[in-house]
């Protein structure tokens, strides 16, 4: 079944086919440039603008143009235009979030067109129109992310599914329960404890992430390295019994690697690398940033913050717990 992007992309194909565009006046006849390229090459010229340097581009702006114009005659033809010369740019990220998050990839597809349309409606005043194909494709990655983020919840942290294996022995009942419990809600800290760990490692082993953090505790658990948490936390913040040892305690961060290029650190938060540059030349990225060399590395741990993404305390014993019965009690 078609989704959104394809529909878009349909549509536009039967209104102009093979035939010639003209984005200066909207009608070959009319124009005094003589010579005009098919949709599909007129198509792929725009989308390598708008991947350039959409703002500077003058095509695009042209294209925004026509669009008003379209708009006022009650025309939707340009508009749609644009929205067929942007999706190419939200597929790729599209298709990444839905695997990420496990959410619908249709729902956030057509959430990001909604958004775009909203935003094309927003700027339609006081917003010269080199801004306006880089303010749609910000706030439609906004919104896959925001979509995305309000459905992962459920999916990785309180999807029963992932302890639901019939193999699993009657002692996972009570890790089963935990996947529907509000960890918020838990009075006992060291139950709270217990099931963030579990999950956590559940989640890893689902997205097949596990053999790396089997290797991390390995080197924990030998003294070649050490968790991230310090004495004063193991000894006033977590007394816990029925552990294996009060010194393999770690950040979740520490799984992560310390820096990410400014390109990963973009597609998480929205942006696009372009808009990253920008603010960054601009002194307005929301935290520092590191230069290597020609490029940029982000912090994790900044990233993690600026996402409300908590820091989770967690225990070896947890981890490998949530992992095992996850993977069907198969180490």
């Amino acid at each position: 079944m078609p989704d959104v992007f394809d529909c878009i992309e349909r549509k536009v194909r039967k209104i102009f086919g093979e035939a010639p565009v003209c984005v200066h006046v909207g009608d070959v006849k009319e124009c005094e440039i003589k010579r005009h390229p098919t949709y599909p090459k007129f198509r792929a010229e725009a989308i390598s603008s708008g991947v350039r340097s959409a703002p500077s581009s003058r095509l695009w702006e042209s294209m925004i143009a026509m669009g008003r114009l379209s708009d006022l005659d009650g025309d939707n033809t340009w508009r749609l235009v644009i929205l067929d010369c942007i999706v190419p740019c939200f597929r790729s990220i599209s298709s990444k979030i839905s695997r990420d998050f496990r959410a619908e990839r249709e729902e956030i597809r057509s959430a990001m067109v909604a958004t775009a349309l909203e935003v094309w409606a927003d700027t339609a005043m006081g917003v010269p129109p080199r801004h306006v194909r880089d303010r749609m494709v910000k706030a439609a990655f906004d919104a896959a992310f925001r979509f995305a983020d309000a459905t992962s919840s459920e999916w990785s942290m309180d999807d029963i599914e992932i302890f639901a294996r019939p193999e699993i022995s009657a002692q996972g009942s009570t890790l089963r329960a935990s996947s529907i419990i509000d960890v918020d809600s838990i009075r006992d800290a060291d139950v709270a404890e217990q099931i963030r760990g579990e999950r956590l490692g559940a989640l890893y082993q689902r997205l097949g992430h596990f053999d790396a953090v089997r290797s991390f505790h390995d080197q924990l658990r030998s003294g070649s390295r050490s968790g991230s948490v310090s004495q004063a936390v193991r000894s006033f913040g977590l007394l816990r019994s029925r552990i294996s040892n009060p010194n393999l305690y770690y950040y979740a961060s520490d799984l992560y690697p310390s820096f990410i290029g400014l390109r990963e650190a973009a597609g998480v938060m929205g942006i696009a690398e372009s808009a990253a540059h920008r603010l960054i030349r601009a002194g307005q990225f929301p935290f520092p940033v590191a230069r290597a060399g020609r490029s940029y590395k982000v912090s994790v741990k900044a990233l993690m913050h600026f996402k409300d993404i908590p820091d989770a305390i967690v225990h070896v014993d947890d981890i490998e717990s949530g992992a095992l019965h996850a993977g069907g009690g198969v180490r």
